[in-house]
């Protein structure tokens, strides 16, 4: 769970860097124009330009992977806490067997 955790995290960041650079570019080619996404009759009748399909495109691509780094984030988060419980664990239970051993030989 944590290494799923930590790829997920580490594409995310990754991608999400790549998109917003594409999102970028397209602002630069088609000014701000092209983060406004075309709504009512101008989305019929104006086509559109590239620098907003290509803003769109990116847009959405980096909602997907900020959403698969929420995910690395959160798997990270359980990868730990899982480890975490289960070395607490093995430290209580190595302990109480130290005590238990220790009583036995006093015996």
């Amino acid at each position: 769970m944590l290494v799923l955790g930590l790829g997920n995290t580490a594409m995310g960041l990754v991608k999400l860097g790549d998109y917003r650079i594409k999102m970028d570019a397209a602002v630069a080619m088609g000014g701000e124009s092209a983060r406004k996404p075309a709504q009512g009759t101008a989305s019929i009748l104006d086509p559109s330009t590239d620098a907003q399909l290509l803003y769109e495109s990116a847009f959405l691509k980096s909602e997907y992977y900020r959403v698969v780094l929420r995910g690395g984030l959160l798997l990270l988060a359980l990868g730990s806490l899982l480890i975490g419980v289960g070395v607490v664990r093995k430290l209580l239970a190595h302990d109480r067997v130290q005590r238990e051993s220790l009583t036995l030989h006093q015996s």
